[in-house]
């Protein structure tokens, strides 16, 4: 496995605890090795405006202070920027009488960020009624949004032609052309259409508005914003990588809400409908619970004590933070646990395969690119310097895929020799050698 740097660490512990001595030991050159994990990560902003609003910034070198600093104040333009367009937006659907909800980003004003520079946003995600999806194609037209992708659950992606692209040596935080409109019809989407399960109808029944510097912004209830919130994680689990941004702020909502029983009796509730989405959603909580710290309300404790399988506890013990802690664009480890939410071996073997050996065509360096920029010389050249540095991926992360299978298999082997010693389901009825009771015989 990959050493996972000690500095990664340290950010999120001081993170979880506000004790700043955890990243007393670097100094200003071990920040500047890893500003661009930080920035990509989406922990930079939270972390800065801990840093700034604290009593200890004495301890921290200059040059540190003053680079973070430069990242609030221009993703607060950048902010302000997307929240004008945001407004646009919502003007043309509301024309068309059409109700939405905002899933992350801006709906997580007040209770996760107090200001809108802390959080990077780069895209819109609206959830509609999928009676809905054509006319809020047509509505956003005139704000120059086309359809550019349809994903298999009818989600969609709609965006705008940029003059100028966008390379992975970007400056994330300046202001944006127009950040893309994704717009879903369900709170789960299966991306490869295998790995679904059915989500309880009624999310969209109690529309919760918030204002964010002074915009009305329609977001989910509570329970079900938080279970959009952890589906978003696992979903990025199945396809691939996730920020730990995303783990940071559901460690934040649990913190905030702890005392909320209510809250969390009905965010059980809701998991509690289907198996295979409590222990989806248990293996996302679990991940949060270890690297942030956070203990869980006692309905949220009692539900995932009895999801949680022995796959998924093995899976974040010794292969979770390799998965988390990883550059952009991540690792394959997910890929091991993924196992026991495919019913149907046959579509698993298929998918496994296209994982580890893709066939499809790349995607490109920045879909947003106009014609224009395109056919540039430099957005050539960064084209070719970005699919080269994809194809060593591929190669790099499936290797390591395959290295760690066999210590995936070798501790299977440990887990049903010794059972007493996993962490899987404690309930008598629960069978530890019987296939899932979602998964095929």
């Amino acid at each position: 496995m990959t050493k996972i740097p000690p500095f990664r660490k340290a950010v999120v512990a001081f993170l979880a605890t506000d004790d700043c001595a955890s990243l007393d030991a670097y100094t200003a050159e071990d920040w500047v090795d890893q500003f661009r994990w930080l920035d990509r990560s989406g922990l930079a902003l939270p972390l800065a405006a801990r840093i700034l609003e604290s009593r200890h910034t004495s301890r921290f070198p200059d040059p540190v202070v003053r680079a973070l600093t430069i990242r609030l104040r221009d993703n607060e333009g950048r902010m302000k920027s997307i929240l004008e367009l945001f407004c646009d937006i919502q003007a043309a659907l509301a024309t068309e009488r059409i109700s939405f909800c905002c899933l992350k980003g801006f709906s997580l004003f007040p209770e996760v960020y107090g200001f809108i520079r802390e959080r990077h946003q780069l895209d819109f995600d609206l959830l509609i009624d999928p009676r809905d999806a054509g006319r809020a194609v047509t509505a956003v037209k005139s704000l120059g949004y086309t359809l550019t992708k349809k994903g298999p659950a009818d989600e969609m992606r709609l965006t705008r032609s940029w003059k100028r692209h966008l390379t992975a040596d970007s400056w994330l935080y300046q202001i944006s052309e127009g950040p893309a409109l994704e717009l879903h019809t369900r709170l789960w989407e299966p991306e490869t259409g295998v790995v679904d399960f059915p989500i309880p109808p009624g999310s969209m029944n109690h529309i919760d508005v918030r204002f964010v510097a002074g915009v009305a912004v329609p977001r989910l209830a509570p329970a079900w914003q938080f279970v959009s919130l952890v589906l978003h994680i696992f979903h990025h689990l199945v396809i691939w990588w996730v920020r730990l941004l995303s783990l940071y702020e559901v460690s934040i909502y649990l913190r905030r809400n702890r005392n909320e029983e209510v809250l969390w009796e009905e965010v059980s509730s809701i998991l509690a409908t289907d198996a295979r989405l409590s222990s989806a959603c248990t293996l996302v909580l679990q991940l949060v619970k270890r690297e942030f710290r956070v203990e869980l309300p006692e309905a949220l404790d009692k539900l995932c004590r009895l999801s949680l399988t022995a796959d998924s506890s093995t899976w974040c013990e010794n292969f979770g933070e390799n998965w988390l802690y990883a550059d952009p664009p991540g690792t394959k480890l997910s890929l091991l646990v993924q196992r026991q939410f495919y019913a149907n071996r046959e579509a698993w073997c298929a998918y496994l395969r296209q994982r580890l050996f893709p066939r499809k065509v790349p995607p490109n360096l920045c879909d947003d690119a106009s014609t224009k920029a395109r056919r540039s010389l430099r957005y050539r050249a960064a084209e070719a310097v970005y699919q080269a540095q994809r194809t060593r991926f591929h190669l790099a992360s499936g290797w390591q895929y395959l290295c760690a299978a066999v210590r995936w298999k070798r501790l299977a082997q440990v887990n049903t020799a010794l059972p007493h010693l996993s962490h899987e389901r404690t309930d008598p009825a629960f069978d530890e050698h019987a296939p899932h009771p979602w998964q095929a015989k």
